[in-house]
C-alpha cells in the first residue's frame, strides 16, 4: 500500500487547494469512503486490493479538481492517467486496470470487467450508506443486493 500513500498525498494536496466546505467535506468522505470500501470489498473478490483502493481514490477526482461533476467519470479517468504514469510507480497494465475501472463507473446500466463492477458496487455503496433513504434506479440497487450477496458469502 506504499503506492496507495504516494497517490493520496496528492489527492489530499488537491482537496485542500481546491475545496472548501461543504465540498472540501463531501469530498474527502467520498473518496476516503469509496476507497475504503474498494480495499474491503476486494478482498471478498479477489482483487488486487491497492490497485482497487487507488481507483476508489480517484474515481471522481475530477469533480474535486475541476469543480464540476460533467463528464466526470471520462475526466478523472485521463487525469488519473496522467498522474499515475507521473509517479513512475506503476506498471502500464496497473494503470490500464485503475483508469478503465475510472472510466465505466458511471455506467451502472452495463456490466463491465471486476475491477469496474467493484468499483461501480463501491461508488453505490458509499452513498447508500450515508444516505439510506436515498432512491435508486434498478442498476444502482442492483450493486446494493450485491455488496449484501457478497457479505453473506
Amino acid at each position: 500500500m506504499k503506492r496507495y500513500l504516494e497517490i493520496e498525498k496528492i489527492v489530499y494536496q488537491e482537496l485542500e487547494k481546491n475545496c472548501f466546505g461543504n465540498k472540501k467535506r463531501q469530498g474527502y468522505r467520498h473518496l476516503f469512503g469509496v476507497s475504503t470500501l474498494c480495499i474491503a470489498y476486494s478482498q471478498y473478490v479477489q482483487l488486487d486490493c491497492e490497485l482497487c483502493a487507488i481507483m476508489g481514490l480517484l474515481h471522481d477526482y475530477s469533480v474535486y479538481k475541476n469543480n464540476t461533476s460533467f463528464n466526470h467519470a471520462q475526466l478523472s479517468s485521463e487525469l488519473a492517467r496522467k498522474m499515475l504514469e507521473e509517479s513512475f510507480l506503476f506498471e502500464n497494465e496497473e494503470i490500464d486496470i485503475i483508469v478503465q475501472a475510472i472510466k465505466n463507473h458511471s455506467t451502472k446500466n452495463k456490466v463491465h470487467d471486476q475491477y469496474s463492477e467493484l468499483l461501480k458496487m463501491c461508488d453505490v455503496l458509499e452513498t447508500y450508506y450515508h444516505d439510506p433513504d436515498c432512491i435508486f434506479d434498478e442498476y444502482h440497487q442492483k450493486y446494493i443486493e450485491k455488496a449484501s450477496l457478497l457479505l453473506n458469502k
